[in-house]
């Protein structure tokens, strides 16, 4: 029944025939996907891309390539190992000052500063030999690499991760943020939790394969996050 009744909200209210992913979805490099993935937790997402504009400028990096073009060669990449050095040469109150222009934390309470969840979060990649794009497809999913990412202060929900993994280029995950959450619950009528909105998501995605066979779980996820941001009203 819930899968039906969202469904049917989905069609009525999503403009599916047209589904497009957003710029930011066509990062350079790697780190960019991880600077995105962690601030955007809790905030407005007009912060987290001005933090990534930020980083950028300062660094002299290119922030996106051509939209809808494949991974950048590596030598055209920022690499993980370069975002590492960066908290080798500056203290984490730097980065967050000079560099992200973004003191946030990951939590209001005991909540470390978000430049300090990147660079843990940066460190869990290098640690498991990720790089570049190139070299994270074989991890997506590995329970090791998401427990270690886990650990860090903010990030144990997964809802970064399952984020990262869609900026960095895989169709098949969903970020079940307060937008996403706010949505499944409007149309079910009832409250919800991350894993039940993302369970419901995922089997709603596959009903609407049915007329709509290009339909990808990562581009029905960014329409329900433009209908959420431009809605009013939480109400459907």
């Amino acid at each position: 029944m819930y899968i039906e009744m969202l469904s049917n909200c989905c069609k009525q209210h999503l403009n599916l025939q047209n589904a497009q992913l957003s710029e930011e979805y066509y990062y350079s490099s790697l780190p960019l996907c991880v600077i995105d993935a962690v601030f955007s937790i809790g905030i407005r997402y007009s912060t987290t891309r001005q933090v990534v504009i930020n980083f950028c400028k300062r660094q002299q990096v290119k922030r996106l390539r051509e939209y809808g073009s494949p991974y950048p060669n590596k030598k055209q990449q920022l690499s993980v190992e370069d975002i590492l050095n960066l908290y080798k040469n500056h203290s984490i109150n730097e980065l967050a000052s000079d560099f992200f222009e973004n003191r946030c934390r990951t939590s209001s309470r005991n909540g470390i500063l978000k430049a300090e969840a990147v660079f843990l979060f940066s460190e869990v990649l290098y640690k498991y030999n990720v790089n570049f794009f190139q070299d994270l497809p074989s991890f997506i999913g590995n329970i090791q690499f998401e427990n270690s990412i886990k650990q860090i202060p903010g990030q144990k929900s997964g809802i970064s991760t399952s984020y990262f993994y869609m900026l960095a280029g895989n169709e098949d995950f969903i970020k079940p943020d307060r937008m996403i959450i706010r949505f499944v619950e409007s149309c079910i009528g009832k409250n919800t939790d991350i894993n039940e909105a993302t369970r419901l998501l995922k089997e709603a995605h596959n009903t609407l394969k049915c007329d709509l066979p290009t339909l990808t779980l990562r581009q029905l996820d960014h329409e329900i996050w433009k209908y959420q941001k431009n809605t009013t009203s939480s109400s459907i």
